[in-house]
């Protein structure tokens, strides 16, 4: 299982979260920056843990909307065996 870490001091705004994932995750060029293209690519992962660091820190600068970023990650981890999702508030 290939594992990704999400920092989430670098995500302080909607551009700079989607472009540090799109890094991270190694997510393709015509990854469309927002939940639906998140969750569409996230899909296409295969194996894939995902730990995000930092989880207040999203939360913090996004508000409302980073929690539904993370609630992506949360719903395909339900929806899958292969696809772990884990956070660290802190």
């Amino acid at each position: 299982m290939k594992e990704y870490t999400l920092d989430g001091r670098r995500m302080d705004t909607r551009a700079a979260a989607f472009l540090h994932i799109k890094q991270e995750l190694g997510l393709p060029e015509y990854f469309g920056n927002n939940l639906d293209a998140l969750a569409d690519c996230l899909s296409e992962l295969r194996a894939a843990s995902v730990i995000l660091r930092y989880t207040n820190a999203v939360i913090n600068a996004l508000g409302v909307y980073g929690q539904k970023m993370i609630g992506v990650f949360e719903m395909e981890a339900a929806a899958r065996q292969d696809f772990i999702f884990r956070q660290n508030k802190s």
